[in-house]
């Protein structure tokens, strides 16, 4: 990596923190909010069902308002190179009948990726991990290899397919799911470290 791209890598991050900060910033103010709200609700000083179909009205518009912001997402911290107890799947012999759709799912980094700079992230979307149009991970081969395997992200490492049902129907008979109809890019990050069974959506490649 260059000396120039370390330098803008370096200036994002720190926009990204600040935005991270800012939304952590209007969460407590929403929370003293709500507890200002309850207190005059409390003294009947609010009308509680004129406050409810004005919520159910705002909450509708904050909702499609959402949708269109950005968003900065990250990993917890955790050192991928010492985890333990990872989920033992014979991969290579079973990513002709997946087709390896795992490398289709979407996460962010961590901030341990982002400081080695070899796994490749989303800019529109920091720091989501980067798809090729096929919707494949960047990092994947012609043969669903990974060509940064040593150093893939902990999600990939702690990641378990074996109870999802969006890739398998029956795991052990070797039974995969069938690819999803929709096509598209994938809306919302799917794979955390405290969830190794999940529901994720995935794009057809």
């Amino acid at each position: 990596m260059t000396d120039d791209k370390k330098d803008v890598e370096a200036g994002l991050r720190f926009l990204h923190v600040m935005g991270m900060q800012t939304k952590f910033d209007v969460f407590e103010t929403s929370v003293r909010v709500l507890a200002l709200l309850e207190e005059m609700i409390s003294r009947g000083q609010v009308d509680i069902r004129s406050l409810e179909e004005r919520q159910t009205r705002i909450k509708q518009q904050e909702m499609a308002r959402s949708e269109a912001q950005a968003t900065v997402q990250v990993a917890p911290a955790i050192d991928k190179y010492t985890m333990t107890d990872l989920p033992q799947i014979d991969c290579e012999a079973r990513i002709p009948l997946c087709g390896g759709r795992c490398c289709t799912l979407t996460f962010p980094l961590s901030f341990q990726d982002l400081d080695e700079g070899i796994v490749k992230w989303e800019y529109r979307r920091p720091y989501l991990i980067k798809h090729r149009p096929d919707g494949y991970c960047v990092h994947s081969t012609e043969q669903r290899g990974c060509n940064v395997y040593a150093n893939r992200p902990s999600v990939c490492r702690s990641y378990d397919c074996r109870h999802d049902r969006r890739i398998w129907i029956d795991f052990e008979n070797r039974i995969p799911a069938p690819y999803p109809a929709s096509e598209g890019p994938e809306p919302d990050p799917v794979l955390t470290h405290n969830d190794r069974m999940t529901e994720p959506t995935i794009d057809k490649p």
